[in-house]
């Protein structure tokens, strides 16, 4: 729980300080993209290349965490599989002994 609080507290202050180093540029900017060009207030476009990496930063860490998670059931599963293979074999071993 708490480290859930602390990267929430972080995320904010992040976006806060974007946000406040962004409102300081009002430059008007032609930003060229691939197919087009467009005029961007400085601050503007701050806050939507910030808000895009953002985004695609929890994305990519949300993939891994998930690879992650599903690996792990994975393997205790296997885990859980070779115990009960184990306690079989050791049972088996009593019995005839």
């Amino acid at each position: 729980m708490f480290k859930y609080l602390l990267g929430l507290v972080v995320t904010i202050a992040v976006i806060l300080v974007a946000i406040t180093v962004g409102a300081n540029n009002d430059q008007v900017i032609t930003f060229n993209y691939i197919v087009a060009e467009s005029q961007f207030k400085l601050s503007t476009l701050v806050a939507i290349l910030f808000g895009i990496g953002l985004i695609l930063g929890w994305l990519i860490t949300g993939i891994f965490y998930l690879r992650l998670k599903v690996r792990n059931m994975v393997l205790a599963r296997q885990v859980k599989r070779q115990t009960q293979q184990i306690n079989e074999l050791t049972t088996s071993l009593n019995k005839a002994a």
